[in-house]
């Protein structure tokens, strides 16, 4: 089954989708673990790259906040704007925008667009959505297209409207820090490696050709997997309406509405406190938080910021202080 996936150039050959062939295929057997799985292709010899040594206990040493990040809500989603590809021969930049679902189902899509702006990943997400259940958590990386400006501190830009207006609560991962956001860098570098490094693109089409063939294997499995939980849970979910209008321009209220932040705090020398950026305005710590994680949560209807220390998955508020809107 595995050297079927690759001979057939399919995206997807690990064991989870291996687990979904054999089940097809076996439908009265048992299904392998994927133990057994991973195990059976390290002793055959067919993996496509080596294992990566990881680094264990790191985030935990740092006091990455895992479990107020967990506290947030039901569905988890990422996204983010792969780096600008091109077309051999041709000058125009090709842009892609990526996103995944990681809790409590997986699906990762990709599609082109026009550039990297928060209009095309609204765009993108709008029609996401219509099949695909509206997230409670959305989380992002600290670009200037999801943030909304560079130079204003404390201004919610037309991304962050969009999505408080639809009731989900924006994350922002730590910056300079990749790893605090591993779901959706990890998807791609599977586009990357997988899609644009294994196909010598002449044109826009094959590109839209390719990333829908993408999507398609993502989706198999998403529902052979999760099929039955959203089929059962439609009333539970909730999606846009085809023709639905979202405002990206006002914020409708700020009635339970909040921005949260993954941040590690900085120390510089001399300097007797410690500090992070929340929305381009720096916020000082007592110098002891130093080099470790902090969990923000920015309260838009109090207008107050909260910062907490997470300890063996145990809160600590450690400095509160107000934090106007820019309107």
């Amino acid at each position: 089954m595995r050297t079927k996936r690759t001979e057939n150039k399919s995206y997807f050959i690990g064991g989870e989708y291996l687990g979904m062939d054999y089940a097809k295929k076996y439908s009265k057997d048992e299904t392998p673990s994927q133990w057994f799985i991973a195990e059976t292709i390290r002793k055959k010899k067919l993996q496509t790259r080596k294992p990566k040594k990881r680094v264990k206990g790191g985030s935990k040493y740092l006091l990455y906040p895992v479990e107020s990040i967990r506290k947030l809500g039901y569905i988890h989603q990422s996204a983010d704007f792969i780096g600008k590809k091109y077309i051999i021969g041709k000058s125009e930049p090709v842009n892609i925008f990526s996103t995944c679902y990681h809790a409590p189902f997986k699906i990762y899509q990709i599609e082109r667009i026009t550039a990297e702006k928060a209009d095309y990943a609204i765009e993108s997400l709008i029609k996401l959505w219509q099949i695909y259940p509206i997230p409670n958590v959305f989380r992002i990386d600290n670009g200037l297209q999801f943030r909304g400006t560079a130079s204003g501190k404390r201004a919610i830009g037309k991304f962050l409207t969009f999505l408080l207006n639809l009731g989900i609560t924006p994350l922002f991962g730590s910056p300079s820090k990749p790893w605090t956001n591993p779901n959706v860098e990890g998807h791609n570098r599977v586009f990357n490696e997988k899609v644009w490094d294994t196909n010598n693109f002449l044109s826009l089409e094959q590109i839209d050709v390719e990333c829908n063939r993408f999507n398609k294997e993502s989706n198999e499995l998403f529902k052979f997997k999760y099929g039955s939980l959203i089929v059962n849970s439609k009333n539970i979910f909730r999606y846009l309406e085809k023709e639905q209008i979202v405002d990206t321009a006002n914020l409708k209220s700020t009635k339970n509405k909040k921005i949260c932040f993954t941040r590690f705090t900085e120390s510089l020398d001399g300097v007797k406190k410690s500090q992070i950026i929340i929305m381009n305005e720096i916020v000082t710590l007592p110098e002891k938080y130093a080099h470790q994680f902090v969990f923000v949560e920015w309260n838009l209807e109090t207008e107050q910021l909260f910062i907490y220390s997470e300890i063996q998955k145990v809160s600590t508020l450690i400095k509160k202080q107000k934090f106007q809107i820019n309107n």
